[in-house]
């Protein structure tokens, strides 16, 4: 079995340090399942449990770069590594020597403390500054306060001392561990780190893939804390915005934190997938969809004598039609759990859907652990506008045809389910109508243009436009787009990984395809 797990900060997090409610959606209906999945960061199980409470997690958690493990359940550790206490005199003399005024996490009579110096540099300030409500933080008066107990933890921010000057006396020689980096959210903090020597993520995971039975690790990073445990994992990830030192060691690249790389990344995985997909090059069946709008046409009321036969005076024909041109049952519905599917047939389920695709997710959250899910939405490609008198039904007036290509509605519908389209059970289907319009507000379904389908990252590149620049902005896009003028679509073509932003332009992105 494998077990999954991931750094926190900048890669299964957003850039808020926060986890995006679908992604907690999807790592609970995983974890549900039977999936092995932890996470390992620097934070302390108090922090890093308030931002994953929404998680259901269910096996040990790494916290401190390894130093502890902790029962997600109870909060109880199950292992703590401390510092030898002749590598802490060691450190303190050196800490005091050169006025530095670091973190020091250490249990303090058997309760949890971060101590610092009441007199800190502004870096240790401002970061206590935004944790004032954080009980466990601890204000001393003096070095002598500051290393009581039992020492397993010291944090620098910004240090005065040089890096090579640090790393002489938090060497291995004298029992410790150490890594520097910048922060993932503010560029100009740098962290440095000590810790007991021998321990590492990597040990930690290693202790856990015992703990948990696991026969696989599988492991996800950005930054060069994460490099101990991408050496002894099985296979490792960095998301898009890691450093280039972990992509240089990476078994793949997913996509960034932002865009849900890890989840997505599990799902893929471990869903159960449904051999009942559509055929994504599929043809529009045009001899099916006439003898599916025979039957609706011809079974739906006339509500007047002098009204054409055009079915209910509202958007319900395209619906009708399409349940009955995608169904395989007479009756055209499917119950799956406490919701109806609008048809089922041998490539699974459909839902046909115009507009409100938010309405979907909890329907989605159900039909795609049963079976393939394809979400239809009707686009209107040729429309014949014409005006009638609802009284006499008097033929008043017929428009030019009008041919129809801004998609802008249906990106904006598709960023409704953003979450769920890397989902390997759910395609999108665009089917391309011809309509009728009558007093610009009936609409009645003429025939069957096209269908497009949507699986998977390559099938959305079909809405670059052909004469793109290697690198480009929205402004760019946006003038040489036929289909969508609104922002919305380079939101799905990045989460989709179609393009990614390499940079900044005054207050605008730049962006290159993958």
């Amino acid at each position: 079995m494998t077990l999954y797990i991931t750094d926190l900060d900048g890669t299964l997090l957003n850039y808020a340090a926060k986890l995006k409610p679908r992604a907690a959606e999807m790592l609970n209906r995983m974890i549900a399942n039977g999936v092995l999945f932890s996470y390992a960061t620097a934070r302390r199980f108090q922090t890093a449990g308030k931002i994953m409470s929404d998680v259901n997690m269910n096996i040990p958690v790494i916290n401190m770069n390894g130093v502890i493990l902790t029962d997600p359940v109870t909060g109880e550790r199950i292992s703590a590594e401390l510092i030898p206490e002749r590598s802490t005199e060691a450190a303190r003399e050196f800490i005091i020597a050169n006025n530095e005024t670091p973190l020091v996490y250490a249990h303090v009579n058997g309760v949890e403390r971060v101590s610092y110096l009441k007199k800190s540099h502004k870096a240790v300030k401002n970061f206590n500054d935004t944790r004032k409500d954080d009980p466990f933080r601890y204000a001393c008066d003096s070095y002598e306060e500051l290393f009581e107990g039992e020492i397993y933890y010291i944090t620098f921010l910004n240090p005065e001392s040089e890096i090579a000057a640090l790393n002489a006396v938090f060497s291995r020689d004298n029992s410790f561990s150490a890594a520097t980096y910048m922060d993932t959210y503010a560029k100009n903090l740098r962290f440095y780190e000590a810790w007991s020597a021998g321990v590492s993520k990597a040990t930690a995971a290693l202790k856990l893939k015992e703990l948990t039975g696991a026969d696989k690790i599988i492991v996800f990073g950005d930054n060069l804390n994460d490099v101990p445990m991408f050496e002894v994992a099985d296979e490792c990830y960095a998301v898009e915005n890691a450093v280039e030192e972990l992509k240089a060691i990476a078994t793949g690249i997913i996509p960034s934190n932002e865009n849900m790389g890890v989840p997505v990344f599990i799902e893929r995985e471990t869903a159960k997938i449904w051999d009942c997909a559509p055929p994504l090059n599929k043809k529009p069946d045009t001899v099916r969809f006439a003898a599916a709008l025979t039957e609706i046409v011809n079974n739906s009321p006339r509500t007047s004598s002098r009204t054409p036969a055009i079915g209910t005076l509202n958007e319900k024909p395209i619906h009708a039609v399409l349940k009955h041109y995608f169904s395989a049952s007479p009756d055209r519905e499917a119950k799956i759990g406490q919701y109806y599917a609008d048809a089922a047939g041998e490539n699974g389920i459909y839902e046909i859907q115009t507009a409100n695709w938010d309405k979907l997710k909890n329907k989605l959250n159900v039909f795609l652990e049963a079976s393939h899910v394809t979400v239809v939405y009707p686009f209107e490609q040729r429309v014949h506008n014409i005006f009638i008198d609802e009284i006499t039904g008097e033929l008043i007036k017929k428009s030019p045809v009008r041919n129809n290509k801004n998609m802008t509605s249906f990106f904006l519908e598709l960023y409704r389910i953003k979450g769920f389209l890397t989902h390997p059970n759910l395609t999108i289907c665009i089917t391309g109508l011809e309509t009728e319009r009558i007093n610009r507000k009936t609409k009645k379904p003429l025939g069957l243009l096209s269908e497009v389908y949507l699986g998977c990252s390559e099938d959305y590149r079909r809405f670059l436009p052909a004469d793109l620049p290697d690198e480009f902005t929205f402004k760019e896009f946006k003038k040489l787009s036929k289909i969508c003028k609104d922002k919305i679509i380079l939101e799905i073509l990045e989460y989709m990984s179609v393009i990614r932003k390499v940079g900044k332009k005054s207050n605008e992105f730049i962006y290159s395809c993958c």
